[in-house]
């Protein structure tokens, strides 16, 4: 990856975007180590920032056009995966990584709700269309999941 390249990956990244990631990091920090957060906690947060970064980069890095990882076929393996290291890695690296990741595939998700009034784009993988109505209830399911998640690391 040459140097634009890398310029590329973080400057594309909206401010928005890098401030509820970091948000959400420093609260479920704070409210797994309450307010006392020990110097291996360091290792949670480093993760933690690299999974802001991370499927941009390997979307560069891999030269993916269009992203695999915009699709509900990669986003419901994720939140499997996902689920398995939060509830059973002891790793604080990896659970902050993951965490981090499932948020970004959650704004993204809510970015292109936004934009278009549907997440067809992330269905192309599927083999008919999904309903709209549909759709939302996945990304329901999908953020409540993370939600799950969230407080399995707090506790």
């Amino acid at each position: 990856m040459d140097r634009e390249a890398w310029k590329g990956v973080f400057s594309k990244k909206s401010p928005f975007f890098v401030v509820v990631s970091l948000a959400y990091l420093v609260l479920v920090g704070f409210l797994k180590w309450r307010f006392a957060p020990p110097v291996t906690s360091l290792w949670y947060l480093a993760g933690g920032i690299l999974g802001v970064y991370f499927l941009d980069i390997a979307e560069v890095f891999f030269h993916l056009s269009p992203s695999p990882f915009r699709s509900v076929v990669f986003a419901a393996a994720f939140a499997g995966v996902s689920f398995f290291v939060v509830s059973s890695s002891g790793s604080n690296i990896a659970t902050g990584l993951v965490l981090s990741l499932y948020l970004t595939l959650i704004l993204w998700q809510i970015g292109e709700w936004q934009i278009h009034g549907n997440l067809s784009g992330w269905y192309q993988m599927v083999a008919g269309p999904v309903a709209v109505a549909r759709q939302r209830w996945i990304l329901l399911a999908f953020i409540g999941l993370f939600f799950i998640e969230s407080f399995l690391f707090i506790r």
